[in-house]
């Protein structure tokens, strides 16, 4: 066999070689993104159910804040650059959603797997947040809190494309109410 074809025989086998380690590569990078992912989500769900989160969305959705937001010293101080998180506890569940939202955003968590479980949340803490954000804005602009704004966006129109995201091709439950004289409240 002629020289030539050696190399070409070579060349050819050089050339499988790089494609499988491109392609191994290309699966790998997926896999490793696909942890990255995991591991991010899970250390948000730790934060979300830690008990300084749990305070936090006490004090937004107990009522509490709509008492203080009464108070309109209380509202002077959201304007101060920093806004104090301790005497304001929404501004850190704020950055909180911010957080998060700036993930999303940038592909860090996957949009999808955020929707399914927290975007309808991230809607409700808006609406309930939303008279804040105005204060805030009104020093600084409409760039604060505006990753916690595009999530929302996205949020209520997957809302609106999936209305129940229970499978289709699944056998639902029942669900029987063992107290059905109970009123809701």
């Amino acid at each position: 066999m002629p020289l030539e074809d050696w190399n070409t025989i070579i060349s050819a086998g050089t050339l499988i070689v790089i494609a499988a380690t491109a392609i191994a590569a290309a699966i790998q990078l997926r896999h490793l993104r696909s942890s990255n992912q995991i591991t991010t989500a899970l250390s948000l769900f730790d934060k979300w159910g830690g008990p300084e989160a749990r305070k936090l969305q006490a004090f937004v959705f107990g009522g509490e804040l709509d008492e203080k937001l009464k108070d309109p010293a209380y509202r002077a101080e959201l304007m101060h650059i920093p806004v104090n998180r301790i005497s304001h506890p929404e501004v850190a569940y704020l950055d909180f959603w911010e957080s998060v939202c700036t993930l999303i955003k940038l592909g860090h968590t996957d949009e999808a797997s955020f929707m399914e479980t927290g975007g309808f949340m991230s809607i409700a803490a808006w609406n309930k947040l939303m008279p804040v954000i105005a204060i805030i804005r009104r020093k600084r602009g409409s760039s604060p809190y505006d990753n916690f704004e595009y999530v929302v966006s996205r949020a209520i129109i997957w809302e609106q494309k999936h209305p129940d995201t229970f499978p289709k091709d699944a056998p639902r439950l029942p669900v029987v109410d063992g107290y059905p004289g109970d009123s809701a409240q």
